[in-house]
């Protein structure tokens, strides 16, 4: 049976790979503005990507102490998230609303990383 310290290490181990890869999930969010400006297949396809790994961000940053980066990357995903919807590249207003929301993202996740490095992460109020 798993104690409470169990659950802690392992939602501590969680926490410390989020953090570990939030930056270069940004990046590559950022990256793929240029291939979803240039329309077709490669567009739509990375679209579907970066609407999926912003969706994740969201579900599960909130949960790991990082509300603020939850927030924006939620932000982010409702920009693009009609087009992968219906599986289109992005229209030029949706494109420039991503990179916008991407911004707010990158900002929101450098205060919750330092945070996080201060040891000063906002759970749920479940985890209390």
């Amino acid at each position: 049976m798993m104690t409470a310290d169990d659950f802690a290490e392992r939602v501590g181990r969680v926490r410390e790979r989020f953090a570990s890869t939030l930056n270069d999930k940004i990046a590559d969010s950022f990256a793929a503005l240029e291939t979803m400006s240039a329309g077709g297949g490669d567009a739509i396809e990375t679209v579907i990507v970066a609407h999926r790994r912003l969706h994740e961000m969201y579900g599960i940053a909130p949960t790991l102490g990082f509300e603020a980066t939850g927030k924006a990357a939620g932000g982010a995903r409702t920009a693009i998230r009609e087009a992968a919807k219906v599986k289109r590249a992005p229209t030029p207003v949706e494109i420039a609303a991503l990179k916008t929301e991407l911004e707010k993202l990158r900002e929101a996740a450098a205060a919750d990383l330092r945070n996080f490095s201060m040891g000063r992460v906002n759970f749920p109020a479940f985890y209390r």
